[in-house]
This record gives C-alpha cells, sequence and structure tokens, in this order.
C-alpha cells in the first residue's frame, strides 16, 4: 500500500504487485468503487507476467476525500501522474465503466501514444442518445439524467450471481462512498462524447460488453469497435453478464485480457 501527492494536493492511493520489469497493467475502477473490485484479476495478472497496478480515484476508496477535481478530465490527470510517478513505460490500461472513461479522457489529454493498448470495459463512447449514433435508438435523453443519477446508487448491476465468499472478500475492502456529495462526478461522466476520441486511437483497443447490462447494450460496444480503424481492435460480448464482467466470469475476463495483451505484443 502507497500513496503520491497530486500536483494539486490530493493524495492518490495504489498498490503494485509483481515485478516492475514486465509489462506494465493499470487497472482504472468504476464510479463509487475502490480498487478492491479487482480481486479476481490480480493474481491471474501476475501469474501471466505482469507488473499490476491498482489504485483509487480521488473521492474514492482510501484516497484522500476531496470536494473539487471532480471530473474527468481531472482524473485523467491523475492517471497520467500516477504512470509517472511509477515511471511506467507504454502500460496497458484496463478501466471499467467510469476507468474507461478515464482513458478516453487520458487519450483526449495525452494521445495514446505512450500506451500500449487499451481495454474498456461496458463503457459505450457516449451516454446520450444521439440521431447519428445507432439512430438514435441507444442512450437516453437529457431529460433522463436527473432520473438516472436518482436512481444508479440503487441499480442492480450484475446479472450472474456471485458467489458468497467473494462477496464477503470484496465486503471487507469496500469503503462507504457519498453518492449524493460525488454527484458532479457522475453527471460529468454521463454527458461525454468519445466517438471522436476512439476514431483518432493509433493502438489496439479491446471493447468488451455485457450482454445483459443495465448500462449499455452491446450494440453500444459493437459499433465504437466500428469507431476504431487499428486493424487488430476488438470487441467481444459476454453473454449473460451484466455491467461488472470482471466479477461476474472472472476466468474468462482475465483469459481475454492475457491473451489479447499477449496478441498484440507480439506485433
Amino acid at each position: 500500500m502507497a500513496f503520491f501527492k497530486t500536483n494539486d494536493g490530493v493524495d492518490i492511493h495504489y498498490h503494485t504487485y509483481g515485478k516492475q520489469e514486465n509489462q506494465a497493467i493499470v487497472l482504472i475502477s468504476g464510479y463509487s468503487a475502490s480498487e478492491v473490485t479487482w480481486i479476481c484479476q490480480i493474481e491471474a495478472l501476475m501469474n501471466a507476467g505482469f507488473f499490476v497496478i491498482t489504485y483509487d480515484h480521488r473521492a474514492h476508496g482510501r484516497s484522500q476525500k476531496v470536494n473539487y477535481g471532480l471530473s474527468l478530465s481531472r482524473l485523467a490527470m491523475d492517471l497520467h501522474q500516477l504512470i509517472e510517478h511509477l515511471k511506467l513505460e507504454n502500460p496497458v490500461l484496463l478501466g471499467h465503466s467510469m476507468g474507461a472513461a478515464t482513458i478516453m479522457a487520458y487519450e483526449e489529454l495525452f494521445t495514446d501514444r505512450a500506451i500500449l493498448l487499451v481495454i474498456t470495459e461496458d463503457q459505450g463512447p457516449t451516454f446520450l442518445k444521439h440521431p447519428d449514433w445507432l439512430d438514435g435508438k441507444e442512450g437516453r435523453s437529457f431529460h433522463e439524467l436527473e432520473g438516472f443519477m436518482l436512481e444508479f446508487p440503487r441499480m442492480k448491476l450484475t446479472e450472474k450471481q456471485l458467489s458468497d465468499d467473494l462477496k464477503r472478500e470484496l465486503g471487507k475492502k469496500m469503503y462507504p462512498f457519498n453518492f449524493k456529495t460525488y454527484q458532479e462526478l457522475l453527471f460529468n461522466v454521463i454527458v461525454q462524447d468519445w466517438r471522436s476520441t476512439i476514431a483518432q486511437e493509433s493502438k489496439p483497443h479491446l471493447f468488451l460488453s455485457g450482454g445483459k447490462s443495465p448500462i449499455f447494450s452491446p450494440a453500444s460496444a459493437k459499433a465504437a469497435r466500428a469507431l476504431s480503424h487499428h486493424p487488430a481492435s476488438q470487441w467481444i460480448e459476454f453473454e449473460g453478464c451484466g455491467h461488472i464482467l470482471h466479477l461476474e466470469d472472472a476466468d474468462k475476463f482475465n483469459q481475454t485480457v492475457i491473451n489479447f495483451i499477449h496478441e498484440n505484443q507480439k506485433n
């Protein structure tokens, strides 16, 4: 366990696992979650030969609770400073939900030149309805945003049943999260549009989607893959899963991630 201080004075909590000389992979969690959400990935990725980094966003987990910098652009800067702090070279960035959006914001600020590849989990490029996106049939309108934000803390995000043992382990390191206090961050996340950012990517991008996700339909990830110009980019649907694939079907998730990285390390 360690902390580093951002350039705006926030203590960010992080862990590293494995040998630092190995290929680095940064695991970036979603809104309201802490680094404990990656409990099923750490050992598998270490055993596959990776240097694994997990951390808590500002105002999340054991990182400092602040009422400023609650935007994706600031979260992207925090990620950038973590990469610099650990002197990571060409890391893999793997993000779930808001963690995936953080990667998109990172690419918008810094491009993808200094990373090896991107893996995003159940995060579409836009949350809102657009007439030029999936025929205007996907997403929510501005009028629906307030209702979604109020509903989100109570929303059931998983479709597959998690084991009691896993729920106990997650519960041991879960930290309270004030949804009301940090609602502005959720709003900032759901009004973004990353379609043009994905179209600018020069590195392979793996899009993972849950077949029964309550947040994004698989069609959104499939359409996002079509925006990527890199021939090695892929879209994979996890049938029967909800929004948190890395917990609902951890073995498949881990092997999919490992295979994608190994395939693109050879190129």
